[in-house]
Protein backbone atom coordinates (compact mmCIF):
# COMPACT_ATOMS: atom_id res chain seq x y z
CA UNK A 1 0.00 0.00 0.00
CA UNK A 2 1.28 3.36 -1.03
CA UNK A 3 0.46 6.61 0.14
CA UNK A 4 0.93 9.51 -2.03
CA UNK A 5 -0.23 13.44 -2.43
CA UNK A 6 -4.23 14.08 -3.66
CA UNK A 7 -4.44 15.74 -6.39
CA UNK A 8 -8.02 15.83 -7.93
CA UNK A 9 -11.13 14.91 -5.79
CA UNK A 10 -11.24 17.70 -3.63
CA UNK A 11 -13.03 20.07 -4.76
CA UNK A 12 -15.92 19.54 -1.54
CA UNK A 13 -14.41 22.97 -1.01
CA UNK A 14 -15.65 24.64 -4.08
CA UNK A 15 -19.05 23.46 -3.74
CA UNK A 16 -18.88 25.19 -0.21
CA UNK A 17 -18.27 28.21 -1.49
CA UNK A 18 -21.27 28.13 -2.68
CA UNK A 19 -22.85 29.10 1.04
CA UNK A 20 -20.47 32.18 0.67
CA UNK A 21 -17.43 30.67 2.09
CA UNK A 22 -13.69 30.70 1.07
CA UNK A 23 -9.86 32.33 1.14
CA UNK A 24 -8.81 34.81 -1.74
CA UNK A 25 -5.23 34.46 -2.26
CA UNK A 26 -4.47 35.68 -5.32
CA UNK A 27 -7.44 37.03 -7.06
CA UNK A 28 -7.88 39.70 -10.03
CA UNK A 29 -10.25 40.41 -12.92
CA UNK A 30 -9.45 41.05 -16.43
CA UNK A 31 -10.70 41.39 -20.11
CA UNK A 32 -11.89 38.45 -22.69
CA UNK A 33 -15.00 36.81 -23.25
CA UNK A 34 -14.32 34.06 -21.50
CA UNK A 35 -12.24 33.38 -18.69
CA UNK A 36 -9.24 31.83 -19.68
CA UNK A 37 -7.02 29.56 -16.78
CA UNK A 38 -3.89 28.80 -17.91
CA UNK A 39 -2.43 25.60 -15.53
CA UNK A 40 0.85 23.86 -15.14
CA UNK A 41 0.63 19.90 -14.05
CA UNK A 42 1.36 16.13 -14.86
CA UNK A 43 -1.49 14.26 -15.54
CA UNK A 44 -2.34 12.55 -12.88
CA UNK A 45 -6.13 11.07 -11.58
CA UNK A 46 -9.50 13.82 -10.59
CA UNK A 47 -10.17 13.95 -7.18
CA UNK A 48 -13.54 14.36 -6.50
CA UNK A 49 -14.41 18.16 -5.87
CA UNK A 50 -17.81 20.09 -5.29
CA UNK A 51 -19.52 21.11 -8.44
CA UNK A 52 -19.72 24.59 -9.01
CA UNK A 53 -20.66 26.34 -12.63
CA UNK A 54 -17.90 27.63 -13.40
CA UNK A 55 -17.30 29.30 -16.52
CA UNK A 56 -14.69 26.92 -18.69
CA UNK A 57 -11.06 28.21 -17.57
CA UNK A 58 -8.68 27.87 -20.37
CA UNK A 59 -5.38 25.49 -19.84
CA UNK A 60 -3.05 24.60 -21.55
CA UNK A 61 -3.16 20.53 -22.02
CA UNK A 62 -1.00 18.48 -19.50
CA UNK A 63 0.96 15.91 -21.19
CA UNK A 64 -0.36 13.88 -23.17
CA UNK A 65 -3.53 15.86 -23.54
CA UNK A 66 -5.17 18.26 -25.88
CA UNK A 67 -8.54 19.40 -25.94
CA UNK A 68 -10.80 21.49 -27.57
CA UNK A 69 -11.72 24.27 -24.70
CA UNK A 70 -9.42 24.14 -22.22
CA UNK A 71 -5.54 24.08 -22.77
CA UNK A 72 -2.94 22.98 -20.65
CA UNK A 73 0.52 23.81 -20.38
CA UNK A 74 2.63 20.80 -19.42
CA UNK A 75 4.63 20.51 -16.01
CA UNK A 76 6.36 19.30 -14.75
CA UNK A 77 7.58 16.43 -17.25
CA UNK A 78 6.16 12.62 -17.06
CA UNK A 79 9.26 9.71 -16.18
CA UNK A 80 8.14 6.28 -17.05
CA UNK A 81 9.53 3.67 -15.17
CA UNK A 82 8.83 0.12 -17.37
CA UNK A 83 6.68 -0.81 -14.19
CA UNK A 84 2.95 -0.11 -13.62
CA UNK A 85 3.66 2.80 -10.81
CA UNK A 86 6.32 1.48 -10.05
CA UNK A 87 6.07 -1.89 -9.69
CA UNK A 88 2.29 -2.06 -8.11
CA UNK A 89 0.49 -2.82 -10.79
CA UNK A 90 -1.73 -1.57 -13.41
CA UNK A 91 -5.08 -2.13 -11.66
CA UNK A 92 -4.76 0.08 -8.62
CA UNK A 93 -7.41 1.83 -6.20
CA UNK A 94 -6.97 5.27 -5.07
CA UNK A 95 -8.68 6.41 -1.57
CA UNK A 96 -8.56 10.28 -1.73
CA UNK A 97 -8.37 12.61 1.56
CA UNK A 98 -8.47 16.14 2.16
CA UNK A 99 -6.42 17.59 4.51
CA UNK A 100 -6.56 20.75 6.89
CA UNK A 101 -5.31 24.64 5.63
CA UNK A 102 -8.19 24.29 2.27
CA UNK A 103 -8.58 28.17 0.94
CA UNK A 104 -12.07 28.91 -0.36
CA UNK A 105 -13.30 32.12 -2.14
CA UNK A 106 -16.46 32.73 -3.43
CA UNK A 107 -19.14 35.48 -4.42
CA UNK A 108 -18.03 39.22 -5.42
CA UNK A 109 -18.55 40.76 -2.63
CA UNK A 110 -15.88 39.32 -0.58
CA UNK A 111 -18.30 38.67 2.55
CA UNK A 112 -17.63 34.82 1.63
CA UNK A 113 -14.28 34.80 1.58
CA UNK A 114 -11.54 33.46 3.48
CA UNK A 115 -13.66 29.99 4.35
CA UNK A 116 -12.19 26.53 4.80
CA UNK A 117 -13.86 23.26 2.92
CA UNK A 118 -14.65 20.29 5.53
CA UNK A 119 -11.21 17.81 5.97
CA UNK A 120 -11.25 14.26 6.72
CA UNK A 121 -13.71 13.70 3.60
CA UNK A 122 -12.40 10.97 1.17
CA UNK A 123 -13.19 10.00 -2.35
CA UNK A 124 -12.11 6.54 -4.10
CA UNK A 125 -11.81 6.07 -7.65
CA UNK A 126 -9.51 3.24 -9.91
CA UNK A 127 -6.64 4.22 -11.63
CA UNK A 128 -5.87 2.57 -15.12
CA UNK A 129 -1.95 2.82 -15.24
CA UNK A 130 0.55 1.92 -18.11
CA UNK A 131 4.24 2.69 -16.65
CA UNK A 132 3.76 5.73 -14.21
CA UNK A 133 0.80 7.52 -16.36
CA UNK A 134 -2.34 6.87 -15.00
CA UNK A 135 -6.24 7.57 -15.87
CA UNK A 136 -8.68 8.12 -13.38
CA UNK A 137 -12.09 5.86 -13.80
CA UNK A 138 -14.34 7.70 -11.03
CA UNK A 139 -17.62 6.15 -13.03
CA UNK A 140 -18.79 4.49 -9.74
CA UNK A 141 -18.87 8.05 -8.33
CA UNK A 142 -22.03 9.34 -10.15
CA UNK A 143 -25.02 9.93 -7.73
CA UNK A 144 -22.71 9.68 -4.56
CA UNK A 145 -21.89 12.11 -2.02
CA UNK A 146 -18.71 14.08 -2.20
CA UNK A 147 -17.98 13.87 1.57
CA UNK A 148 -20.46 14.68 4.73
CA UNK A 149 -22.74 17.82 4.50
CA UNK A 150 -20.54 21.19 4.50
CA UNK A 151 -21.40 23.92 6.77
CA UNK A 152 -20.91 27.62 5.68
CA UNK A 153 -21.48 30.73 7.54
CA UNK A 154 -21.20 34.17 6.75
CA UNK A 155 -22.31 37.72 7.06
CA UNK A 156 -25.02 36.41 9.00
CA UNK A 157 -26.03 33.75 6.39
CA UNK A 158 -25.42 30.65 7.63
CA UNK A 159 -26.04 27.64 5.13
CA UNK A 160 -25.10 23.75 5.11
CA UNK A 161 -24.31 22.24 1.29
CA UNK A 162 -24.58 19.02 0.08
CA UNK A 163 -22.15 18.00 -2.69
CA UNK A 164 -23.56 14.84 -4.87
CA UNK A 165 -21.01 13.92 -8.07
CA UNK A 166 -22.98 14.00 -11.68
CA UNK A 167 -20.94 12.84 -13.72
CA UNK A 168 -17.84 10.02 -13.76
CA UNK A 169 -14.69 12.29 -12.31
CA UNK A 170 -12.03 11.68 -15.22
CA UNK A 171 -8.17 12.88 -14.97
CA UNK A 172 -4.76 11.71 -15.04
CA UNK A 173 -2.50 10.89 -12.30
CA UNK A 174 1.47 10.21 -12.75
CA UNK A 175 3.16 8.04 -9.95
CA UNK A 176 6.53 9.20 -10.16
CA UNK A 177 5.74 13.26 -9.65
CA UNK A 178 2.07 13.15 -7.81
CA UNK A 179 0.90 15.50 -10.58
CA UNK A 180 -2.43 14.95 -11.76
CA UNK A 181 -5.45 17.28 -13.82
CA UNK A 182 -9.15 16.01 -13.10
CA UNK A 183 -12.41 17.04 -14.13
CA UNK A 184 -14.78 17.16 -11.52
CA UNK A 185 -18.47 17.75 -11.73
CA UNK A 186 -21.35 17.97 -8.97
CA UNK A 187 -24.56 19.08 -7.96
CA UNK A 188 -24.72 21.25 -4.35
CA UNK A 189 -27.91 21.08 -2.68
CA UNK A 190 -27.98 24.83 -0.55
CA UNK A 191 -30.25 24.49 2.63
CA UNK A 192 -30.33 28.03 4.22
CA UNK A 193 -30.71 27.22 8.08
CA UNK A 194 -31.47 29.42 11.24
CA UNK A 195 -28.34 29.15 13.36
CA UNK A 196 -24.96 30.85 11.89
CA UNK A 197 -23.17 29.07 14.57
CA UNK A 198 -24.19 25.27 13.29
CA UNK A 199 -25.57 25.79 10.35
CA UNK A 200 -25.32 21.45 9.00
CA UNK A 201 -26.48 18.77 12.10
CA UNK A 202 -23.36 17.55 14.00
CA UNK A 203 -22.42 13.58 14.51
CA UNK A 204 -21.55 13.75 18.06
CA UNK A 205 -18.86 11.20 19.75
CA UNK A 206 -17.79 9.27 16.62
CA UNK A 207 -13.89 8.73 16.70
CA UNK A 208 -12.75 8.28 13.94
CA UNK A 209 -13.72 9.36 10.50
CA UNK A 210 -15.20 7.09 7.26
CA UNK A 211 -14.30 3.52 9.29
CA UNK A 212 -17.78 2.31 8.50
CA UNK A 213 -18.70 2.25 12.36
CA UNK A 214 -21.30 4.64 13.78
CA UNK A 215 -19.91 4.91 16.84
CA UNK A 216 -21.35 9.07 16.99
CA UNK A 217 -24.75 10.34 17.16
CA UNK A 218 -26.55 12.88 15.30
CA UNK A 219 -27.32 16.09 17.24
CA UNK A 220 -30.26 17.28 15.36
CA UNK A 221 -31.37 17.34 11.74
CA UNK A 222 -33.71 14.92 10.36
CA UNK A 223 -32.58 11.87 12.23
CA UNK A 224 -31.72 13.15 15.98
CA UNK A 225 -30.58 10.63 17.61
CA UNK A 226 -29.76 8.15 14.94
CA UNK A 227 -26.15 6.44 14.91
CA UNK A 228 -23.57 8.11 12.60
CA UNK A 229 -20.26 8.05 11.07
CA UNK A 230 -18.34 11.30 10.82
CA UNK A 231 -17.91 12.19 6.90
CA UNK A 232 -15.89 15.58 7.27
CA UNK A 233 -14.73 17.88 10.20
CA UNK A 234 -15.03 21.34 9.98
CA UNK A 235 -12.91 23.42 11.97
CA UNK A 236 -15.43 26.44 12.46
CA UNK A 237 -18.66 24.06 13.27
CA UNK A 238 -17.75 20.70 14.26
CA UNK A 239 -17.88 17.19 12.36
CA UNK A 240 -20.40 16.45 10.26
CA UNK A 241 -22.40 13.19 8.61
CA UNK A 242 -24.17 11.64 5.67
CA UNK A 243 -26.66 10.23 8.40
CA UNK A 244 -27.41 13.43 9.79
CA UNK A 245 -28.82 15.41 7.05
CA UNK A 246 -30.22 18.89 7.59
CA UNK A 247 -34.26 19.80 7.71
CA UNK A 248 -36.37 21.40 5.20
CA UNK A 249 -36.08 22.03 1.30
CA UNK A 250 -32.85 22.66 -0.58
CA UNK A 251 -32.78 27.05 -2.24
CA UNK A 252 -30.69 25.95 -4.78
CA UNK A 253 -29.28 22.52 -7.15
CA UNK A 254 -26.32 24.26 -7.76
CA UNK A 255 -24.33 22.99 -10.83
CA UNK A 256 -20.45 23.08 -9.89
CA UNK A 257 -17.90 22.39 -12.57
CA UNK A 258 -14.14 22.31 -10.78
CA UNK A 259 -12.45 21.68 -14.16
CA UNK A 260 -9.78 21.33 -14.51
CA UNK A 261 -8.76 20.50 -10.83
CA UNK A 262 -4.90 20.69 -10.88
CA UNK A 263 -1.83 20.30 -9.05
CA UNK A 264 -1.19 22.89 -11.61
CA UNK A 265 -1.54 26.61 -11.64
CA UNK A 266 -4.67 27.87 -12.48
CA UNK A 267 -4.83 31.52 -14.16
CA UNK A 268 -7.75 33.03 -15.58
CA UNK A 269 -8.34 36.98 -16.45
CA UNK A 270 -12.02 38.15 -16.05
CA UNK A 271 -13.37 38.47 -20.34
CA UNK A 272 -17.22 38.30 -19.47
CA UNK A 273 -19.29 42.12 -19.51
CA UNK A 274 -21.05 42.86 -16.42
CA UNK A 275 -24.87 43.05 -15.83
CA UNK A 276 -24.38 46.62 -14.45
CA UNK A 277 -23.69 48.76 -17.10
CA UNK A 278 -22.11 50.79 -14.24
CA UNK A 279 -18.63 48.56 -14.75
CA UNK A 280 -16.13 48.28 -17.30
CA UNK A 281 -16.70 46.14 -20.00
CA UNK A 282 -14.94 42.63 -19.77
CA UNK A 283 -14.41 42.98 -15.75
CA UNK A 284 -16.76 39.95 -14.38
CA UNK A 285 -16.05 36.25 -14.58
CA UNK A 286 -19.26 34.74 -14.48
CA UNK A 287 -22.79 34.87 -16.53
CA UNK A 288 -25.00 36.85 -14.69
CA UNK A 289 -22.49 38.34 -12.14
CA UNK A 290 -24.01 41.89 -11.61
CA UNK A 291 -20.43 43.84 -10.53
CA UNK A 292 -16.60 43.24 -10.04
CA UNK A 293 -16.34 43.32 -6.66
CA UNK A 294 -18.16 45.62 -3.60
CA UNK A 295 -15.03 47.87 -3.42
CA UNK A 296 -16.20 51.39 -2.28
CA UNK A 297 -14.42 53.15 -5.06
CA UNK A 298 -15.07 50.06 -7.31
CA UNK A 299 -11.08 49.30 -7.52
CA UNK A 300 -9.59 45.57 -6.00
CA UNK A 301 -6.09 46.72 -5.82
CA UNK A 302 -2.72 44.00 -5.92
CA UNK A 303 -3.39 43.46 -1.86
CA UNK A 304 -6.62 41.75 -3.26
CA UNK A 305 -8.75 44.02 -0.44
CA UNK A 306 -10.81 46.80 -0.77
CA UNK A 307 -8.47 49.29 0.70
CA UNK A 308 -10.56 52.09 0.65
CA UNK A 309 -13.48 49.86 2.76
CA UNK A 310 -15.72 49.09 3.67
CA UNK A 311 -14.35 47.73 6.85
CA UNK A 312 -16.32 44.83 8.47
CA UNK A 313 -16.41 44.20 11.98
CA UNK A 314 -16.25 40.79 12.80
CA UNK A 315 -16.09 38.47 16.37
CA UNK A 316 -11.73 37.81 16.12
CA UNK A 317 -12.12 33.98 17.35
CA UNK A 318 -15.76 33.34 15.47
CA UNK A 319 -15.37 35.52 11.96
CA UNK A 320 -19.11 34.21 11.08
CA UNK A 321 -20.52 36.67 13.82
CA UNK A 322 -20.81 40.32 12.52
CA UNK A 323 -20.25 43.41 15.25
CA UNK A 324 -20.14 47.02 15.81
CA UNK A 325 -16.54 48.12 15.15
CA UNK A 326 -14.83 49.45 18.25
CA UNK A 327 -17.47 47.38 20.66
CA UNK A 328 -14.14 45.38 22.12
CA UNK A 329 -15.95 42.33 23.74
CA UNK A 330 -19.48 44.08 24.08
CA UNK A 331 -21.13 42.12 20.80
CA UNK A 332 -18.82 39.04 21.02
CA UNK A 333 -17.43 37.46 24.01
CA UNK A 334 -19.99 39.19 26.32
CA UNK A 335 -23.16 37.39 24.51
CA UNK A 336 -21.02 34.34 22.66
CA UNK A 337 -18.38 32.64 25.24
CA UNK A 338 -15.34 32.36 23.48
CA UNK A 339 -15.82 34.76 20.56
CA UNK A 340 -13.23 37.17 21.28
CA UNK A 341 -12.97 40.56 20.87
CA UNK A 342 -14.23 42.43 17.74
CA UNK A 343 -11.69 43.61 15.12
CA UNK A 344 -11.69 45.58 11.90
CA UNK A 345 -10.93 43.66 8.58
CA UNK A 346 -11.21 45.15 5.51
CA UNK A 347 -12.80 43.65 3.00
CA UNK A 348 -11.45 41.06 0.40
CA UNK A 349 -11.83 41.17 -3.44
CA UNK A 350 -11.30 39.41 -6.78
CA UNK A 351 -9.28 41.56 -8.94
CA UNK A 352 -9.26 41.24 -12.90
CA UNK A 353 -6.84 38.20 -12.60
CA UNK A 354 -8.16 34.72 -10.25
CA UNK A 355 -4.78 32.62 -9.77
CA UNK A 356 -4.37 29.61 -7.15
CA UNK A 357 -1.50 27.33 -6.81
CA UNK A 358 -2.08 23.82 -6.96
CA UNK A 359 1.14 21.45 -6.07
CA UNK A 360 2.20 17.97 -7.28
CA UNK A 361 3.79 15.31 -4.62
CA UNK A 362 4.16 11.77 -3.99
CA UNK A 363 3.23 11.91 -0.06
CA UNK A 364 1.05 14.89 -0.18
CA UNK A 365 -0.05 17.62 -2.54
CA UNK A 366 -2.56 20.77 -3.30
CA UNK A 367 -5.14 20.71 -5.40
CA UNK A 368 -6.47 24.36 -7.42
CA UNK A 369 -9.01 25.20 -8.70
CA UNK A 370 -11.44 27.94 -10.31
CA UNK A 371 -15.33 28.13 -11.13
CA UNK A 372 -18.40 30.09 -10.78
CA UNK A 373 -21.21 29.78 -8.08
CA UNK A 374 -24.95 30.27 -9.96
CA UNK A 375 -27.40 32.17 -8.10
CA UNK A 376 -29.77 30.02 -5.51
CA UNK A 377 -33.43 30.70 -4.94
CA UNK A 378 -32.70 32.76 -1.99
CA UNK A 379 -32.19 36.57 -2.26
CA UNK A 380 -30.00 36.74 1.39
CA UNK A 381 -27.69 34.21 0.56
CA UNK A 382 -27.50 36.19 -3.18
CA UNK A 383 -26.91 39.07 -1.88
CA UNK A 384 -24.64 38.26 0.84
CA UNK A 385 -21.92 36.08 -0.84
CA UNK A 386 -22.55 37.92 -3.99
CA UNK A 387 -24.00 35.30 -6.95
CA UNK A 388 -23.64 34.68 -9.31
CA UNK A 389 -19.52 35.15 -8.93
CA UNK A 390 -16.56 33.52 -9.64
CA UNK A 391 -15.15 30.84 -6.81
CA UNK A 392 -11.21 29.57 -6.72
CA UNK A 393 -10.28 26.89 -4.34
CA UNK A 394 -6.43 25.57 -2.95
CA UNK A 395 -7.09 22.19 -1.32
CA UNK A 396 -4.34 20.18 0.47
CA UNK A 397 -4.81 16.64 0.41
CA UNK A 398 -3.21 12.79 0.35
CA UNK A 399 -3.94 9.30 -0.94
CA UNK A 400 -3.55 5.81 -0.71
CA UNK A 401 -2.95 3.54 -3.63
CA UNK A 402 -3.66 0.13 -3.68
CA UNK A 403 -4.03 -2.77 -5.94
CA UNK A 404 -7.56 -3.81 -7.26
Amino acid sequence: MVRFSCMSALAVVACLAIAGCGSDNSSNDNNSNTPVATRTTTPGPPVATPTLTALPPTVTPSAGQSSNGPTLTPSPTQTTSGLDCEGEGAALKVTVTSDPGSDLDTGFTGIAHNSVATHDSTVTTNLDCQGDDCTVDGSALVGTNFGSPLPLSSGGVPVCVINTFTDPVTGTYNCASGCSDSQVKLQSKVFLVQDIAKPCPLCVGDPTPNDGQKGGTCESGTAPGAPCDVGGISDEFGATSNDCLPTGSSVGELAIDLTPLTTGKVSVDASMDCVSPLFPKGTCYCPGQIQPNSCNDGVCPASFTCENGPIDGLCANQKFRSCRSGTGTADCEDVFPGSGSCIDSPRPCFGTNITRQGQCGTQSGVLAAFFCVPATRAAAINTTGGLPGPGAIVLPAHQVRTPR
